[in-house]
């Protein structure tokens, strides 16, 4: 196996995703009409993406049981040969991280998270990096992402990092390519102009920063603060699981290969708008020459 491209570190774990009409209430109960089960944890997610569409990619970060939910996952990423799980860790008796998430017909899903948090984490280092030229790193951990993150900006790889939305947020300043949530930074900052919470963001990190909005338009902003937007087809939402973590990967597809920033833009968002229409984050995926086809019909418009 070629020496990775991209390395991914974070969540690896299992989606059991319930389909429902609605949420339960106190008073109401639900009858699901389907559940299933899935790749999940946005390291997984974003390195089976990358490696299907041909990026030679690692992945490490919490560990994996040798449970039921642990030899599913295993089988399902081992099935990706540009995927290397060489530090994947695989601890006896420990019981493998999984979210159960209720998707709701508009796409949209409600998340009960286990185990991620206390489960061990494989010590990063830059030998875990092997050569790679970008570090993809998820912040739904503790101290050992902030430490990948320095680790990386500090040896010359760029590091991409979603939803960093804190200015003051200590990885911020080691951010190479950081890739938002758009509502979720709405959530957390009710009221806010999006576009001016990016370049307040973009001042700190100096790098790129894009803000995806789900069916809206993307804002990207270059490293040099210059701004544009990409308008996403008009698709069926099935489900909006995992949408970012394809965007990444579609992202780094492009950065890989050295295109600018607006194709790479257009890609991410081509990646992520073909994932919305099927279930899982990373399981039924398509060809890298339909994320290109998806692409090219896409137009960046710059801001002035």
């Amino acid at each position: 196996m070629k020496e990775p491209s991209v390395f991914c570190y974070g969540e690896i774990g299992v989606d059991n995703i319930i389909q429902a009409d609605c949420l339960p209430t106190p008073e109401i109960a639900v009858f699901p009409s389907a559940e299933s089960y899935h790749i999940g944890g946005a390291a997984a997610n974003t390195a089976v993406w990358l490696a299907h569409i041909g990026i030679p990619t690692g992945l490490s970060g919490n560990a994996i049981g040798n449970d039921l939910y642990g030899q599913q996952l295993k089988g399902w990423l081992g099935q990706h040969n540009h995927l290397d799980l060489s530090n994947v860790e695989i601890i006896p008796r420990l019981t493998t991280p999984f979210t159960r998430a209720i998707v709701t017909p508009d796409g949209e899903r409600s998340f009960l998270i286990f185990y991620y948090p206390q489960t061990p984490k494989t010590k990063f280092s830059l030998e875990l990096l092997n050569g790679a030229r970008y570090l993809a790193l998820d912040l739904y951990g503790g101290p050992e992402r902030l430490m990948a993150a320095k680790i990386a900006h500090e040896a010359g790889i760029q590091t991409a990092i979603g939803d960093i939305i804190w200015p003051d947020h200590a990885v911020l300043p080691y951010t190479s390519i950081a890739t938002n949530s758009g509502s979720y930074i709405r959530t957390e900052f009710p009221g806010i102009d999006v576009r001016q919470h990016a370049h307040a963001l973009q001042s700190i990190s100096k790098g790129i920063v894009i803000t995806t909005d789900g069916g809206e338009k993307i804002y990207a902003i270059d490293k040099s603060g210059t701004s544009f937007t990409v308008t996403p087809l008009k698709v069926e939402v099935v489900d909006a699981t995992g949408a970012g973590d394809a965007f990444r990967a579609g992202l780094l597809y492009g950065l890989v290969n050295s295109l600018d920033l607006p194709k790479c833009v257009c890609l991410g968002v081509a990646a992520g708008s073909l994932k919305v229409g099927h279930l899982g984050a990373a399981t039924t995926l398509p060809s890298l020459e339909e994320i290109i086809s998806l692409a090219n019909t896409l137009k960046t418009i710059p801001v002035q």
